[in-house]
């Protein structure tokens, strides 16, 4: 179920129009201004990852690739690690998350977590 923080979930006009993300945004442009690529890695389903590059480019964030795993049908936690661990080949990676699951999952998978 999705809380009220998150009615942009899978709505990208509410997403683009009345999402207030910004200390996610300032995440993304810390590391963006290090020198690491940005990849997101969202619940939301993939007919609002447009929306989520719009968004981040509004705010001078290039996503390397959005990655929508809401639609998938299985264990999105899971899933999420699994892509942390592909990642985690060629990048160093931070995950940031407010889900427990998915931060003990990403830490397993290698990634350094931070709850927001």
């Amino acid at each position: 179920m999705v809380g009220p923080d998150y009615v942009e979930f899978g709505d990208a006009y509410k997403l683009l129009n009345e999402s207030k993300p910004l200390p996610l945004i300032k995440l993304a442009q810390e590391v963006q201004k290090e020198g690491y690529r940005v990849f997101i890695l969202t619940a939301r389903r993939n007919i609002i990852a447009p929306a989520i590059k719009r968004l981040l480019a509004r705010y001078g964030i290039t996503a390397e690739y959005v990655f929508c795993v809401g639609d998938r049908g299985f264990d999105v936690a899971q899933y999420k690690a699994e892509i942390l661990r592909e990642l985690g080949k060629e990048f160093q990676t931070f995950f940031y998350d407010n889900e427990k699951p998915n931060l003990v999952l990403a830490a397993q998978a290698g990634a350094r977590v931070f709850q927001v």
